[in-house]
């Protein structure tokens, strides 16, 4: 064989190979391992006790101030019932004196919440009076039953009008007082029971009638006069409306009460006591001995030994003037914090327990009517409520009441 034919075998042999190299499966590659790193975000939530901050405690003390009370209801305050708010309720009550024209003018000068008179104590008259002067008042009826429940035993004609003017639930009745015949059990056995019988009888006691003069500023300036009219001409119509007094004053029955008016200020005491306090001088001088004034003050002043030992009272028929029934208020102008705590206070004052110490240490007719819970002994010192309500006569013609007080100097004064 020669060389030539060698190489052509090699090389075909060599090409052969190539071929079926290339004819053969792929080698399977060794798997690679590849690590990728990844954060997740893995949200947690932790639940962190926390202590809420305590609501501000509510105010321990407030400040009441007093229009209404004479010197014997100023001791009752006083030595009596705000003691056993302090006892009772853990609240202190402010008690300050003062009058009706000084309360208003620092009311209205009050800036928005930053009122300091928390709980007013006043006449009947400073409810509209307030109102006139645009000073805000708490509507305590009906809105606030809840918290006042005590105020539904309360007679609804009285938290809705006062001397004849609606007021619409704006302050809560803590007492009724209530004027009577006052006299001296010494000089008059026989006492009169009705104002014509009064009358009739006039020159009995001629100088001895005490009658405080129609300008004092004592509400027995109006009340004696205006007692006395009504029982000789109605001055309100069926519906218990105040009679224009322009309309008044042309009927003969108006005329007539009140030439009688005029002739019954002459057989009076004279001079006219300026105030209620020199009344009860002649009184006790002896050179009074019968008139018409409040109930409960004549008999405190009796305790007291201001008016003789002898004096006694009783009602006239035909209507006896109600006295200066005594209000609660709440401004609405005080900051809002105290207004639940004084509401709790008046639910205190309207109270059974509270309102049967009322009648039965100063014998004043309650502002509640609960008069089957009243000691039967104190109807031994006063009339009975079922007697003296048919009798009471509250104010309801305020254009008489003014009138008395604006003409009365010139008119009436002998």
């Amino acid at each position: 064989m020669d060389r030539r034919r060698v190489w052509k075998m090699l090389a075909l042999a060599m090409a052969l190979g190539m071929v079926l190299s290339a004819c053969a499966p792929a080698a399977t590659p060794t798997p690679q391992v590849i690590t990728k790193k990844e954060t997740i975000v893995v949200k947690e939530t932790v639940v962190q006790e926390v202590t809420p901050e305590p609501p501000p405690a509510a105010p321990t003390e407030i400040t009441m101030i007093d229009t209404n009370s004479g010197a014997n209801f100023q001791w009752y305050w006083q030595n009596q019932v705000i003691p056993a708010i302090a006892d009772q309720l853990g609240i202190t009550v402010n008690y300050v004196v003062s009058n009706e024209a000084e309360l208003l003018e620092r009311m209205k000068a009050w800036e928005a919440g930053q009122g300091d008179s928390h709980l007013l104590f006043t006449k009947p008259e400073t409810i509209p009076n307030a109102l006139a002067e645009g000073i805000e008042l708490e509507t305590l009826y009906p809105d606030q039953v809840a918290a006042i429940p005590n105020i539904e035993k309360c007679p609804k004609a009285y938290l809705e009008t006062v001397l004849g003017t609606p007021t619409d639930g704006k302050g809560a009745l803590y007492w009724r007082s209530q004027y009577a015949l006052i006299y001296n059990s010494e000089y008059i056995k026989d006492a009169p029971t009705s104002w014509q019988e009064f009358y009739d009888r006039r020159a009995e006691w001629k100088g001895h009638i005490g009658i405080v003069r129609p300008d004092a500023k004592s509400g027995s300036s109006y009340r004696i006069p205006y007692s006395f009219l009504n029982a000789f001409v109605d001055m309100v119509d069926a519906d218990g409306k105040a009679i224009p007094l322009e309309e008044l004053q042309e009927t003969a029955e108006w005329q007539d009460a009140w030439a009688k008016l005029e002739d019954f200020y002459t057989y009076a005491k004279l001079p006219l006591p300026a105030e209620p306090p020199n009344m009860f001088e002649d009184f006790n001088a002896g050179d009074t001995w019968i008139s018409f004034y409040a109930m409960d003050y004549a008999l405190w002043s009796r305790h007291e030994g201001t008016m003789p030992p002898t004096i006694k009272s009783s009602f006239l028929s035909e209507g006896m003037a109600a006295g200066s029934d005594g209000y609660l208020l709440v401004p609405a102008g005080i900051p809002e914090e105290y207004k639940p705590v004084v509401y709790e206070v008046v639910n205190f004052l309207l109270s059974d327990d509270q309102q049967i110490r009322l009648i039965t240490t100063m014998w004043q007719y309650t502002g509640t009517d609960i008069w089957d819970q009243i000691p039967g002994v104190v109807w031994d010192t006063i009339p009975a409520w079922e007697d003296m309500e048919p009798a009471r006569l509250r104010i309801g013609n305020s254009d008489v009441k003014n009138f008395i007080k604006e003409q009365g100097p010139e008119l009436l004064v002998p």
